[in-house]
């Protein structure tokens, strides 16, 4: 890929030196953890050994009083209803809290809303199941905070609602406006920096971990999975909590990940973000787009293997039909901007198409064009979207921008939903285009790198030293470096479209390895600029330094 800019944090050379020295870490490292806004010796030790300790529910308002809530439904044998959401981070949150409260005696149920009969979020359908099955409490999770009639419907029917959520609450003048809930824990209201970008999962393990601190420990694995999947920033509490559930992916305990693993033939002890992203999570999230995600939360805490198995091969199917689903729609979507994608800041396509698949087809563009795309399922004189935005935009700033054209709308900065009149779609994608053009959103493609440096301070240590950052996704990606001046030896071309080659600079010589970079104009002996990750390869019980390269360039002097 080609970049318009390569751009490098510069740091004082005597500080870098004070930040390796303390913590023993080299100077590349160092620069790594300053270029991401890490400023004092104690923030940095604590990103690098983040421990559990540092993790105090109480901190979060409405926890103390929700625990108090709950135990006192669980004494009186009041039956509980948990009200989820058909996407990874609601089902996995759902799974937390019936697990746990089942273990704890609580006479609970779950409900997962359907994607197109329901919708997102707290629905009269809900509230007529808790009616049914004689729930006098409700437990949102990963929902709730803009429900503001639901709620007071289920409060005029005798039903309490506890609200769990994560997602922006409605402002005024700045101001959270909120549902008059019996409490409301969503850390966005409180403001703390350490727990403000929680998933939904998070935020439910929260009140999980007040309720037992010991038992909720079990649950990290389902809140890594939960997490991830809702592209959350990997930092502060979040970076906690996926660092200690990460093991429990790689060598599971619980019979559903390790099925998910086999099914979706991840083999590996050393899972990636990677494995997560393209391989587990859509499986999760696959029912809630095209089926009903209710068995997904059977499956995440069952102990019946052949329940499991049977599960997990259902999973199997629903994606592929999701996928082929996709394909079908993105090649539609393509024909569209063709005909009507006039360079325009901010991409709006609506089709009819299945409403579960857009926020899918929505991530690939900005993937292509690195602008804020909205995609549509047209329904009736309706119009269902997902949106998705690059980092840096902030999708809230456009959906408050035209709320006077929509029904609803929810979500974070850069995933959000929304639905509006089919009749508004023109006049809702010509306000978008001009909140874009006041907000001056630059769409060039820039290559942010973490660290400047030479051959001779890239080493083992330094390869070994990146695994202390891990696990990476998103607000926490793997370490880029940059090195100038680089002459190419021994360059060849490997499988289909690789680039395999040796870089030298000033006497030192690194392999280097360029996936999918066959088309990029280098040549041998000729001097370039190189971006890339250093790892070390294992093979065949050999060990060696190497460069995956990210991106490179004709030497810039």
């Amino acid at each position: 890929m080609q970049y318009s800019e390569w751009v490098v944090v510069k740091t004082n050379q005597d500080y870098l030196h004070y930040i390796s020295k303390s913590l023993n870490i080299s100077l590349p490292l160092s620069q790594v953890l300053i270029s991401r806004g890490f400023k004092d010796i104690d923030e940095i030790y604590s990103f690098l050994n983040p421990s559990m300790d540092n993790i105090e529910p109480f901190d979060i308002s409405g926890v103390y009083e929700a625990t108090r809530i709950i135990n006192e439904a669980i004494n009186s044998n009041i039956r509980i209803l948990i009200n989820g959401d058909y996407d990874a981070d609601g089902l996995t949150s759902t799974a937390i809290l019936y697990d746990i409260l089942r273990k704890r005696g609580a006479q609970v149920f779950y409900h997962i809303p359907h994607r197109i009969l329901h919708g997102y979020g707290l629905s009269m359908a809900s509230i007529e199941e808790a009616k049914r099955i004689g729930a006098k409490l409700i437990i949102t999770v990963d929902c709730g905070i803009r429900d503001f009639e639901t709620i007071e419907y289920a409060k005029k029917e005798g039903i309490g609602v506890i609200i769990t959520d994560h997602h922006e609450p409605l402002r005024i003048n700045g101001e959270p406006l909120l549902p008059d809930a019996l409490v409301i824990i969503n850390p966005k209201i409180d403001g703390n920096f350490k727990y403000n970008f929680l998933a939904g999962v998070g935020v439910a393990f929260i009140l999980a971990n007040a309720l037992s601190r010991e038992e909720s420990l079990q649950y990290l694995d389902l809140v890594t999975l939960g997490t991830y999947a809702d592209m959350v920033p990997l930092t502060y509490a979040n970076r906690i909590l996926i660092k200690h559930g990460w093991e429990s992916i790689n060598s599971p305990f619980r019979s559903s990940i390790q099925m998910l693993k086999d099914i979706a033939g991840v083999n590996s002890n050393s899972i990636k973000g990677f494995h997560l992203s393209f391989c587990l999570i859509p499986r999760i999230n696959a029912p809630g787009r095209i089926d009903h995600a209710k068995d997904v939360v059977r499956f995440l805490i069952s102990d019946d293997e052949g329940e499991v198995e049977s599960l997990a091969q259902w999973l199997n199917q629903i994606n592929s039909l999701r996928q082929k689903t996709e394909e079908k729609i993105l090649a539609e979507v393509e024909e569209k901007l063709i005909k009507e994608f006039n360079d325009e800041p901010v991409i709006v396509l609506w089709g009819d198409w299945h409403p579960g698949v857009v926020g899918t087809v929505a991530s690939k563009l900005i993937d292509k064009f690195n602008r804020p795309a909205f995609v549509f399922s047209l329904q009736g004189d309706k119009a269902k979207g997902s949106a998705r935005s690059p980092l840096g935009v902030d999708l809230q700033d456009f959906l408050n921008g035209c709320k006077d054209l929509l029904i609803r709308f929810g979500g974070h900065k850069q995933a959000a939903g929304m639905t509006l009149l089919k009749d508004n779609l023109l006049a809702f994608k010509e306000r978008l285009c001009r909140i874009a053009q006041d907000m001056d959103i630059n769409d060039k493609n820039i290559l942010y790198l973490d660290a400047a440096v030479t051959f001779s301070e890239v080493t083992e240590k330094v390869a070994e030293e990146i695994k202390l950052l891990e696990p990476f996704g998103e607000g926490n990606r793997e370490p880029l470096f940059g090195a100038k001046e680089l002459t190419v030896v021994n360059l060849r071309k490997v499988g289909s479209n690789h680039l395999k080659m040796y870089l030298r600079q000033n006497g030192s010589t690194i392999n280097a390895i360029g996936f999918e970079m066959g088309k990029e104009n280098i040549l041998e002996g000729s001097l370039i600029d190189a971006a890339f990750t250093p790892i070390i390869n294992e093979w065949e019980g050999n060990r060696s330094l190497q460069l995956q390269l990210k991106a490179v360039r004709r030497t810039q002097r």
